[in-house]
């Protein structure tokens, strides 16, 4: 009895999810909600950056800066920049 091994296929090479443009969608809504929210606290990237240092998140401003540009960033950095201006997202209706 002889086996033969049937060839298969190579699997799907894999694909960014952070290509999709959902993602882009969101990146967008994301920085413009942190934009809205620093304008009305007054705040800009040095305030933002002085606040986030008060909690233990080190970040300068220009990086600061560099990163909401982007938009590329995670929820928690989103939500540690609310809690930074002293907006409970809790609360913000949908």
């Amino acid at each position: 009895m002889t086996l033969t091994k049937s060839k298969k296929s190579p699997p799907p090479k894999p694909s960014a999810r952070k290509d999709a443009p959902i993602n882009a969608e969101y990146e967008e809504k994301a920085k413009a909600i942190l934009k809205f929210a620093m304008s009305q606290r007054n705040v800009d990237f040095e305030g933002l950056a002085d606040h986030l240092a008060s909690m233990g998140v080190s970040i300068s401003p220009g990086g600061l800066a560099n990163k909401i540009s982007r938009g590329g960033f995670s929820a928690a950095f989103l939500l540690e920049c609310m809690e930074a201006l002293d907006i409970n997202v809790a609360t913000l209706p949908r």
